[in-house]
């Protein structure tokens, strides 16, 4: 067991945030992409002051439960516990609703990368 850094976030669903940006016809509720962007993003937000100038975060690979919807206008809170063991960081998640109900769960790993690197990579592709 490496570091463990724990953040919590509350977000209101919005309209981007909903199945129907994503096909679903009429579908005003949190969306699977939003939960995983969301949970993403408080990652990101954890890590970002825990790195060495020019590194970054990456994600690269994911385990997501969707169980339950959530409505546009609902509060939804996500929790993370990361276990960063040197260039990898292991994640457990957890997305709630405002009545308690687990709308979501699952683990991520992420790996530390340097940016200039990856992006010199990308750029020969």
């Amino acid at each position: 067991m490496g570091e463990i850094i724990t953040g919590r976030v509350d977000k209101v669903v919005e309209e981007g945030d909903c199945a129907v940006g994503w096909g679903n016809e009429g579908l005003y509720v949190l969306s699977t992409p939003a939960i995983l962007g969301n949970m993403e993003r408080v990652c990101v937000d954890l890590m970002t002051p825990r790195l060495a100038p020019g590194e970054m975060t990456v994600g690269v690979d994911v385990h997501l439960a969707h169980l339950a919807p959530t409505p546009m206008g609902d509060l939804v809170t996500f929790e993370v516990v990361l276990d960063r063991d040197g260039r990898d960081i292991a994640v457990r998640f957890t997305a709630t609703d405002s009545r308690g109900t687990v709308v979501s769960r699952g683990t991520h790993k992420r790996a530390v990368i340097d940016r200039d690197r990856f992006l010199a990579r990308l750029a020969a592709t």
